[in-house]
């Protein structure tokens, strides 16, 4: 018989990846059967965003911690900008030239805050407080 599995910030970070990579699909899924399918395409490309922007921002808080203090701040605030000018870009192309659907991409966009908020009261309760 094995103990409880240690949860460390590699272990969040994969349930929390894999949790919203899944949520992404079955909401997609979901929407593209009860809606129509450019609902469903829209809002499985929303998630699909907010993982990679969750992937840019845990590498790029890596790759600040790496760096000399002095850059350091400089560093987060260029990739941030950077990040959010790309993140504009794919999202006018979304809308714009693909035609996707607004509230699609807008709930697939929240599939990351809804993974983490169910995940953060998964952890509470099995704490047991």
């Amino acid at each position: 018989m094995t103990g409880p599995t240690r949860i460390n910030e590699s272990n969040i970070f994969s349930w929390l990846v894999r949790g919203s990579l899944l949520l992404s699909g079955v909401f997609g899924a979901a929407g593209a059967l009860l809606v129509s399918p450019r609902f469903g395409v829209s809002l499985f490309a929303g998630g699909m965003l907010a993982i990679a922007n969750f992937f840019w921002i845990r590498n790029g808080l890596e790759a600040a911690l790496r760096l000399q203090p002095r850059n350091a701040s400089r560093f987060a605030v260029l990739r941030y900008i950077l990040r959010l000018a790309i993140m504009a870009a794919l999202l006018y192309l979304a809308i714009v030239v693909l035609k996707a659907d607004i509230f699609g991409l807008l709930i697939g966009l929240s599939v990351l805050v809804i993974n983490i908020i169910a995940f953060s009261i998964y952890l509470s309760t099995r704490k047991g407080g």
